[in-house]
């Protein structure tokens, strides 16, 4: 193009805050920039261990917690909220966990969930209350099957119909396009489910003269150059499954700016075009824009004066001097409001961590690994990661949970990114162009100017640490001072503190959900039995003010062929014994039921003995009740427990079986067995039936018995000044695969892991060892995904054969 300049400019980042003989309006565009971006902001990714579950199934996650600014672990961050909402953004359940070193662990329970409905996570802070943009994670979606519903969703359609309801959009490069000069327009197409859908097409003018085609790639999207001429009109012709569509091309004026980033040709530099016309240099004679590229707080200003430019001007930019990831390059006008705006993406492969994995001798019923990590130059470093293991078949999705992804690129667009895998494994110049088609058709940046011109972010939210218990006491007067102390086996407290104006508090503890605490007030070293405090616990129901914006909500009104297929589809909640993974059942023999003898109906009931096996499968007690025969239903925060025989009871009779513990009948009063872990239990006799009881135990029979060293926990009375917390900190359940995948292994190998590990650091050396269930599958897929205490970052996908 004629009159093209190149400008030779030294843009570094990291020292913007040192140039000098700046103009008035660039000095402020520079101080809204690093104001805005200067309070600490958290970016959250959640490793969710696949994203298909049978109902009652556990969701298992691991969630990372990412410094944006400094690009390290955030390891100020303490209290994380995950909240389950369902297709219509309805919250269905919320907890609170505790991360420490930037991860944290959980799960996540499905037993109320509706069958054929999908579901998100959603992970946030308090803190995050504070800024204009949602920060909040929100996950892919989620997808529940009952094998007693017909109402299945699928997740695989892929109908005619649906490819017809298609969007197509044409995206002007930067935001902006004008006559008189060559501009890039980006596009995107998109069916009902937001996936990209591949064509081709062509541009003609107003006689039906083609003048450039067009492309898309496996994700729907691609750009083509087009020099829009005076009084012509533009329209794109293409087809879908072969029906002819068009769609005119909109120029949005006869002045202004354009701009052309190539990012991917050159490993060096990165060219950034900036083109206008004549009519536009002639209007804006003796003006100074400014050129801004940035990325949080790290920011550049550049003048360019208008009567220094041509109308091609052509700016190389070295990308050593751009940070690692999003770079969001607006150009302002004098007054400083922006015109045109485009994100690039700088790879850096020293962020980027690998791995690699070993399969070690087989023993036994499990498979031994070894797992290590090293940089992109094979230097070994330490790591936190966590693998979801699954088989090689399996329908679940794996490439939409991305670390990298959801660290350096996410949170800064604001569309949906289809298979962010893709753009961060086997790394070459191809993906180096896609990815920047990608951010040439996502538009401008999350963060507006309009909010960044505000400055600093008014702080209303506190950043949590920890849970706060205040309380209230109103003694006698003495003299002698009152003391209160807080006392929890279950949370590990033992402390004490003074009560003042007849108030106290214990600020930033880790509190169990559900745990019970202590209070003793003492009057010097003397025990006040009768004096019970006023106990309330804070900062442990904080709400997401921001509505998340929820991804691919399925548009599509056609009904489809449902693709889940389950087999046994009849036989959820059929007693079942433990099994392994190799669909071999493990039979408790009566010679170590101890108590199998005890009482006469044991005979006929299924007896269990908890041992490590089944600890590692089940966390609690309603864990096992609810898996054979009966439905559990614990209320959250109350301490109440419901359960029902899953089977018809004859007319007008309870549905509630008897419990019995250590020979002592509670009736039909199950909240005993709230949170009751079975690290207390050691038998344990349920029969549906209620063999052995006559009418009393026609809703079945559950009797439990309680090692010796717990009994009297479980029966002693309640301390009056006993507090129980409610809204605390959940804990994560230990992993198991349902033993409804015994009954189906096509069902295990389509839909269930292997093997979840939420937690393994390798050392200094990158290495470390672990053991995954044996299944006699021969071939799985690792998703592996984890950071440093540095801020490198690893997300892999790798098939490894487990069995020769």
């Amino acid at each position: 193009m004629k009159n093209t300049l190149v400008l030779t400019i030294m843009i570094a980042l990291f020292f913007s805050k040192n140039i000098a003989s700046q103009t008035n309006e660039k000095s402020k565009i520079e101080q809204a920039y690093t104001s805005y971006f200067n309070t600490e902001r958290e970016t959250i990714h959640l490793h969710i261990n696949k994203n298909i579950f049978i109902s009652n199934e556990p969701i298992w996650f691991k969630g990372y917690v990412y410094d944006k600014k400094n690009g390290v672990p955030f390891i100020n961050t303490t209290n994380v909220y995950i909240s389950l909402l369902d297709s219509n953004g309805k919250e269905i359940t919320n907890k609170l966990f505790f991360a420490q070193n930037g991860y944290f662990t959980g799960s996540l329970d499905t037993n109320n969930l509706i069958a054929g409905d999908t579901y998100y996570i959603v992970a946030y802070t308090n803190w995050m209350n504070n800024f204009k943009e949602d920060e909040a994670y929100v996950s892919m979606p989620i997808h529940i099957l009952n094998p007693n519903s017909d109402l299945n969703t699928s997740v695989t359609k892929d109908s005619t119909t649906e490819k017809l309801k298609h969007d197509l959009q044409f995206l002007p490069e930067g935001g902006y396009s004008i006559k008189g000069v060559t501009n890039t327009f980006g596009f995107k197409i998109t069916d009902c489910n937001a996936r990209g859908l591949e064509i081709d097409g062509s541009i003609v003018n107003s006689k039906n003269e083609p003048i450039t085609n067009f492309k898309s790639n496996i994700f729907g999207l691609g750009k083509f150059d087009l020099l829009p001429e005076k009084n012509e009109k533009y329209t794109a012709k293409y087809t879908v499954n072969g029906i002819d569509y068009s769609k005119e091309i909109v120029i949005d004026s006869e002045e202004g700016f354009a701009i052309s980033v190539n990012n991917y040709t050159n490993q060096e530099l990165t060219y950034i075009t900036l083109k206008t016309n004549d009519v536009t240099l002639k209007n804006n004679t003796g003006l100074t824009y400014y050129l801004v590229i940035n990325q949080n707080n790290k920011v550049v200003v550049i003048d360019l004066k208008v009567d220094d430019l041509k109308t091609s001007n052509v700016i190389p930019v070295n990308k050593k001097n751009l940070v690692s990831g999003i770079n969001t390059i607006t150009l302002f006008n004098e007054k400083s409001e922006p015109l045109i705006e485009r994100l690039i993406f700088n790879y850096d492969d020293s962020l980027i961590l690998n791995s690699d994995i070993i399969v070690n001798t087989k023993a036994n019923d499990s498979i031994p690994l070894s797992i290590k990590t090293f940089t992109h130059t094979k230097t070994p470093i330490a790591s936190n990661l966590s693998i979801a293991i699954l088989p090689d078949a399996t329908l679940t999705q794996t490439n939409n949970q991305n670390l990298i992804s959801s660290f350096l690129l996410k949170p800064y667009v604001k569309g949906y990114i289809q298979n962010p895998n893709y753009y961060f494994t086997d790394i070459n110049r191809l993906k180096t162009y896609e990815l920047d088609l990608l951010l040439l058709t996502q538009g401008w940046s999350k963060y507006k100017w309009e909010n960044i011109k505000t400055g600093t972010p008014k702080i209303t939210h506190n950043f949590d640490a920890g849970l706060s218990i205040k309380g209230s006491l109103n003694p006698p007067k003495s003299s002698v001072p009152y003391t209160i102390q807080m006392f929890s086996i279950t949370n590990q407290i033992n402390e004490s503190t003074t009560l003042v104006n007849n108030s106290f508090s214990f600020n930033n503890f880790y509190l169990k959900d559900s745990a019970s605490i202590n209070f003793t007030v003492l009057k010097g070293d003397k025990v006040i039995n009768n004096l019970k405090p006023y106990i309330d616990i804070t900062d442990n129901n904080r709400k997401l003010l921001k509505h998340p914006t929820l991804p691919l909500i399925n548009k599509c009104k056609t009904t489809t062929t449902n693709s889940f297929s389950l087999e046994h589809a009849n036989s959820l909640g059929q007693e079942l014994d433990t099994i392994n993974l190799t669909y071999v059942h493990k039979k408790n023999s009566d010679t170590i039921l101890q108590n199998r003898k005890e009482y006469i109906a044991n005979r006929y009931s299924k007896g269990i003995k908890v041992d490590d096996e089944l600890r590692r499968m089940y966390s609690y007690v309603t864990d096992i009740i609810n898996s054979h025969g009966f439905v559990v239903d614990q209320l959250q925060g109350a301490g109440v427990v419901k359960i029902k025989n899953r089977n018809p009871v004859t007319f007008m009779a309870s549905n509630e079986p008897l419990l019995i513990i250590d020979g002592s009948s509670y009736d039909r009063n199950y909240d005993i067995l709230y949170n009751m872990t079975l690290e207390h239990v050691d038998e344990i006799f349920i029969d549906p039936d209620g063999n052995g009881y006559g009418s009393r135990g026609g809703a079945g029979i559950i009797r439990i018995y309680l090692k010796q060293s717990y009994k009297l926990d479980y029966t002693k009375k309640a301390i009056a000044n006993e507090f129980t917390v409610n809204n605390g900190f959940s804990t994560e359940k230990k992993f198991y695969v349902p033993e409804f995948y015994a009954l189906s292994k096509n069902d295990f190998i389509n839909y269930s892991n292997i093997d979840w590990k939420s937690n393994i650091e390798t050392d200094q050396s990158g290495n470390a060892n672990f053991k995954i269930f044996n299944t006699n599958i021969k071939k799985a897929i690792f998703v592996i995904q984890g950071f440093t205490s540095d801020g490198k970052l690893l997300s892999e996908i790798k098939e490894i054969n487990l069995i020769d």
